[in-house]
């Protein structure tokens, strides 16, 4: 509760100016990588089936072979409610000389709060992309996703790696050799480079050169002419050494649905205490329906 104690030296009439940490934020990051989706349920379910498998060949006279598609695994997304709010004692409200000043960046306050709640959510599915087990009983980032087929995949490297030239063209080839449920060839052209503050610098210097960096040999930077790959920074990824490389957006399966996005503030006074009470609420849910279309790595 935010009372004449609390707030002692907004209240002071002599105070030039008041600062107050925490308004602003790091421009909208989520929807950079994610699929942003509407929901108008309580929950959201991926479901999908395999294709067929490669035509054989039909000898003359013979009978043509039918396939039937192959059920997968089904994900379910629940968007979970947040809210947060501040009440304020009438007389701190009263006493304060420079409210202005003061209580009206308060609402600014919970949407700063409120993005960085929608931000470390869904960007966590990196942080903890190595740790914890999705739709397949597998870690987002695994040496062996089951597939439909019988068969495994892998989205990161045997041994994790720190972003080099070579790591990076290795995940990049990688993620242009996946193949789908039934063993085709699944068409992952890979379009980002997200990386942790700290690697900024080793991605331009890979992606942004226009010869091999980290070499005198005057070679040609295969990354930068034969591929077209950005690099993302992201304020939320925890890892310092972790990257990942994401395919285009219809070719990967990061999903944020906003069953209510954060809207007008909702106020009201409690008529008894006459403190008055501020509250932001929003639903939303985030995560992935399938490992394809992504690669990454823990670092060395």
């Amino acid at each position: 509760m935010i009372n004449t104690t609390v707030y002692v030296d907004a209240l002071d009439a002599n105070l030039n100016e008041l600062y107050q940490e925490g308004i602003e934020k790091w421009p909208e990051e989520y929807s950079k990588v994610f699929n942003v989706e509407t929901s108008d349920k309580y929950s959201e379910k991926d479901s999908y089936i395999s294709g067929l498998s490669s035509m054989p060949e039909k000898p003359e006279g013979v009978a043509a072979t039918y396939d039937t598609p192959v059920a997968g695994i089904s994900k379910t997304y629940v968007n979970k409610t947040y809210a947060l709010g501040y009440e304020i004692t009438e007389e701190a409200i009263e006493d304060n000389l420079r409210t202005s000043e003061t209580f009206s960046k308060l609402p600014q306050a919970l949407i700063k709060s409120a993005m960085e709640t929608v931000e470390t959510t869904d960007f966590n599915h990196f942080n903890n992309g190595f740790a914890t087990a999705g739709f397949d009983g597998k870690v987002l980032f695994a040496t062996d996703h089951p597939m439909l087929d019988g068969s495994t995949q892998s989205n990161r490297p045997t041994t994790h790696a720190d972003l080099s030239v070579t790591s990076l063209t290795a995940g990049l080839t990688a993620m242009e050799k996946f193949t789908d449920d039934r063993g085709l060839k699944w068409p992952c052209k890979p379009s980002m480079l997200l990386v942790p503050v700290d690697l900024w610098n080793v991605a331009e210097e890979i992606i942004g050169s226009g010869y091999k960096p980290y070499s005198a040999n005057n070679e040609i930077n295969a990354i930068n002419t034969a591929k077209d790959l950005q690099y993302f920074v992201s304020h939320y990824l925890t890892d310092t050494d972790a990257w990942f490389v994401l395919a285009e957006k219809d070719k990967h399966f990061l999903k944020h649905f906003w069953r209510v996005k954060l809207g007008a503030l909702r106020r009201g006074s409690n008529f008894d205490t006459t403190n008055l009470k501020h509250l932001a609420r929003m639903r939303f849910s985030s995560g992935w329906s399938h490992w394809l279309g992504t690669y990454g790595t823990a670092g060395a």
